[in-house]
């Protein structure tokens, strides 16, 4: 027989969800390396998780008008104001040849890392009844970098 699951309250799932969304943003700029190449796949993975951040915020917050609007991009620390200079950037740093041999288990590894958080999202958005300012900022870097993705 196995032992049934002790019933976690609502401030343990706010916990296992922060951590989560801070595992998500640190692990962001891996899941989206080989996003050039895989683009159709990703976009379509990205957009959803997208909506699901959205409806979760929804949840908790109201949204700021201009959240696809944002005016500076951040990427190594150095905040970018202009949108041709951060392509720069992005093309010079990150958008290297090595990753054109991207394996497919880099591939399945990132698609999972999505899929995880997804999962976690819409759990929350069913069973969630707290937030903290740390999710809540977490969930705005998220969607930030989304945004940024999608539009790039």
């Amino acid at each position: 027989m196995k032992a049934d699951k002790p019933d976690t309250t609502p401030w343990d799932q706010l916990e296992q969800l922060v951590k989560e969304t801070r595992n998500f943003l640190t692990e962001y700029d891996d899941i989206v390396l080989h996003k050039e190449l895989y683009r159709t796949l990703f976009m379509y993975h990205l957009t959803y998780l997208r909506d699901e951040v959205i409806q979760l915020m929804k949840k908790f917050t109201t949204l700021p008008k201009d959240v696809a609007e944002e005016k500076e991009i951040d990427c190594c620390g150095v905040m970018y104001h202009d949108k041709d200079a951060f392509k720069q950037h992005y093309e010079a740093a990150h958008n290297k040849k090595v990753l054109q041999s991207a394996s497919m288990c880099e591939l399945k590894m990132s698609l999972t890392k999505i899929s995880f958080f997804e999962r976690h999202l819409q759990d929350y958005i069913l069973g969630g009844s707290v937030s903290s300012c740390e999710l809540l900022l977490n969930l705005r870097r998220i969607l930030r970098r989304l945004d940024h993705t999608l539009e790039f």
